[in-house]
């Protein structure tokens, strides 16, 4: 039995694309976003971790916004269909896959490629805010991908994940040439909620 994804899922990837876009292209006006959202933050390193963030974007050069890829979604999707239903976490499918295996059964990623997850949020600011103030992740990765200048294109996949509830998978490459007519498994645990 072949199931769709909600589209509340769809949705959520769509908008985390269109958010880290507003976070790239206005990152002035994001800074006073994400301060004004954590107010009083008790993370893993307490509000200097906002702070710092905060200061990142205030001192960032506007950047390109991101194009969306269906391709790029479909290798995101892949990987929320194959960890989620098991509660698995990282960015290594049960396969061994990598997130370039998977956006290359889709299409030809070109340039650079990289990968952010974020697991339990289901709101698209309150994701892109989390990967961007990147509370305990030494070296800040998920926030060098949002803002890195070798990502111009991107896709999102979210869907159930058994341990946390929602998963979001954003895939980002450099370029990338869709493979017409591949399209991922649409499919889900029966009951699963989305």
């Amino acid at each position: 039995m072949i199931l769709s994804l909600s589209a509340s899922a769809a949705d959520l990837a769509s908008e985390v694309v269109a958010e880290m876009s507003l976070a790239r292209t206005a990152p002035q006006q994001y800074a006073q976003i994400v301060a004004s959202r954590l107010v009083g933050y008790r993370g893993v390193e307490g509000e200097k971790v906002v702070r710092e963030a905060v200061r990142f974007l205030e001192k960032s050069r506007p950047l390109p916004p991101l194009a969306y890829s269906d391709g790029i979604a479909q290798g995101a999707l892949t990987h929320v269909l194959d960890m989620g239903p098991a509660g698995g976490r990282g960015h290594r499918g049960s396969n061994g896959s990598q997130p370039w295996d998977r956006m290359a059964r889709f299409g030809q990623w070109i340039g650079h490629a990289g990968e952010n997850i974020d697991y339990g949020v289901r709101d698209a600011r309150a994701i892109v805010i989390r990967l961007i103030v990147d509370d305990g992740v030494k070296g800040r990765g998920h926030r060098k991908n949002i803002f890195s200048k070798n990502f111009r294109v991107a896709g999102a996949a979210a869907g159930f994940h058994a341990q946390y509830g929602r998963m979001t998978v954003i895939d980002f490459a450099g370029a990338f040439v869709e493979t017409p007519g591949r399209v991922a498994v649409r499919s889900a645990l029966p009951g699963a909620p989305l």
